[in-house]
């Protein structure tokens, strides 16, 4: 999925103009199992051959089809080499797809050198271990600038500080930096093409599809011209809205006031309604002097958006959550709005997944409609795609692209453990627990039937799946259909299986009462899996293609 992601993403970056020069270069990070902050840059982890081109490797590779100019590497270390002076990953693997990818490092990578794992005793020789084992270019220090001691002590070769500056320039070359700027139609660009029209209907759109209804409980849709209260911190926050990695500046004037909170986007949908809204808790901490102004809303209002979760000042690059559940007080506030017994729809707001354990029901002592959106980071025109979506005038919902764990699972699996299918598992594809919410779930405000047909046997070419996929409830709705692979019965093998395995997938739109088609088209390699060498292989046997 996520090299799906990366692969029409780089393709978008690196449109080509009628003379041949991309729009820009793009580079993929963070290469590779970069996914801990703690001690970060001097971290080592052991991955096996299965688990590096089941899961570490694989989206890359498939990201390398769209040719993104290169990588940069990852500050962490697999098997005690740092990935920025690792010759297996960097000319082994990402130049086995790309010979000329360019790698760069992330800020002070080739420093950290200096320290562990490396200890490299001077910068010369981390400079040099960089360079020699696949690097091309330094970021955030100035190590290389000892190359010219590393190549006279015969620590590196003026052969490779040449290749390094060729594919580092090549990629300058490409894009027409050393030509005439009219030579390129992308300088033609103006202040007229940022924050256009047409880019505000493509962010509307992706706000849109990355909603996900998780429980619809007579809660949803919301009916316009009623009293809602908007409660929660996230509600009213802006800049809390985008994710933890977002640019310094998004609004024209500086600041965030170009972001729509939740509740405008709420009160936005509901015309001729009266819209509340009070934050009532911090994302963080355990202030409670909001709570009461939020009850008495609540108590007010016909219907209640809780708006919870997470912000940067939570987990941000360098800064890694302990806990999964709902930070500060938010959970024991949310729980007193749910005792008031309105109708309400929780909306949780994050980069990481939470766990909301006691929030997935509401008390059995009340019996008001209850909805779950999960939202993520929702991001500029994620207000306005929230309020369309709760009161009905979209319904383009999405699947969850994550697994949502039990808050025990923290206890579980250790974050620096990389093995993926070390009891209980990772992911939908191991995890052998009962998770809050799986991978790939996700309601509509409408209902779908589905059928689908296969030709019996297949061929070497591969194999088609046609469904028609029937719109069955009262409004125009968006389905997404997955195919997952599973080995069924393939006997004994000495590695790891998946429970299954996603292997297409596509969102259709259709109308109340009418069919639409969806074809999938197969590659037979769809039915292989890796290996315990790291090899993919087709075992014989029962082999199952499940759509869901």
């Amino acid at each position: 999925m996520s090299g799906t992601y990366a692969y029409q993403m780089v393709s978008g970056m690196q449109e080509k103009d009628a003379h041949g020069y991309p729009k820009m270069a793009a580079y993929l990070k963070h290469y590779t199992a970069y996914s801990t902050e703690a001690n970060r840059g001097h971290d080592t982890y052991s991955i096996s051959p299965y688990d590096f081109f089941d899961t570490y490797l694989p989206q890359y590779r498939l990201a390398f089809e769209a040719d993104p100019a290169g990588v940069m590497c990852s500050y962490n270390a697999e098997n005690g080499i740092p990935s920025c002076a690792n010759d297996w990953l960097l000319n082994k693997q990402l130049r086995a797809w790309k010979p000329d990818a360019m790698v760069t490092t992330d800020c002070g990578a080739v420093r950290n050198l200096r320290g562990s794992p490396v200890h490299a005793p001077d910068d010369a020789h981390a400079a040099a271990y960089a360079l020699m084992n696949g690097t091309d270019l330094e970021m955030g220090s100035m190590l290389f600038s000892s190359l010219g001691s590393a190549v006279q002590r015969g620590l590196a070769t003026e052969e490779r500080v040449d290749e390094a500056v060729r594919r580092t320039f090549r990629v300058h070359f490409t894009l027409g930096r050393f030509d005439p700027p009219e030579a390129t139609e992308w300088s033609s660009l103006g202040l007229e093409a940022v924050n256009s029209s047409v880019h505000q209907r493509i962010s509307y759109e992706a706000a849109l599809q990355s909603l996900v209804l998780l429980k619809n409980d007579r809660a949803l849709p919301l009916k316009a011209g009623a009293r809602v209260a908007v409660l929660g911190p996230q509600g009213v926050a802006r800049a809390g809205l985008l994710s933890d990695y977002a640019c310094d500046q998004v609004c024209f004037a500086g600041g965030d006031s170009c972001i729509g909170t939740i509740a405008e986007g709420v009160a936005l949908a509901n015309a001729g309604g009266d819209t509340t809204s009070a934050g009532g808790v911090d994302v963080s901490g355990s202030r409670t002097d909001g709570i009461q102004e939020a009850l008495d809303l609540a108590r007010e209002a016909d219907s209640v958006v809780l708006v919870l979760g997470s912000d940067k000042s939570i987990e941000r690059e360098g800064i890694d959550r302990s806990d999964t559940a709902l930070p500060g007080i938010q959970e024991s506030f949310a729980r007193q709005v749910l005792l008031l017994n309105r109708p309400t729809v929780l909306v949780l707001t994050n980069g990481g997944a939470l766990a909301i354990d006691n929030l997935v029901s509401r008390d059995s002592a009340t019996n008001a409609p209850y909805a779950i959106v999960e939202a993520f980071n929702p991001a500029v025109l994620g207000g306005k795609a929230l309020g369309a979506s709760l009161f009905g005038f979209e319904n383009r919902w999405g699947k969850l692209p994550v697994t949502l764990y039990p808050h025990s699972y923290i206890r579980q699996q250790p974050m620096a453990n990389y093995d993926m299918s070390a009891a209980p598992g990772r992911t939908y594809k191991y995890y052998q627990g009962v998770p809050l919410f799986r991978f790939g779930f996700g309601l509509s405000l409408t209902t779908f039937t589905f059928a689908c047909s296969l030709p019996a046997g297949g061929s070497e070419e591969g194999y088609s799946i046609h469904c028609v996929v029937k719109n069955t409830g009262p409004m125009e709705g968006d389905e997404v259909l997955q195919v997952y692979h599973r080995a069924a019965d393939v006997g004994h093998v000495n590695h790891p299986l998946p429970k299954r395995a996603l292997v297409d997938f596509a969102r259709i739109t259709v109308a109340k009462g009418v069919a639409g088609h969806v074809l999938f088209k197969l590659s037979s390699s769809v039915l292989e899996v890796v290996n315990a060498d790291g090899r993919r292989t087709l075992y014989p046997g029962k082999h199952e293609l499940i759509v869901s």
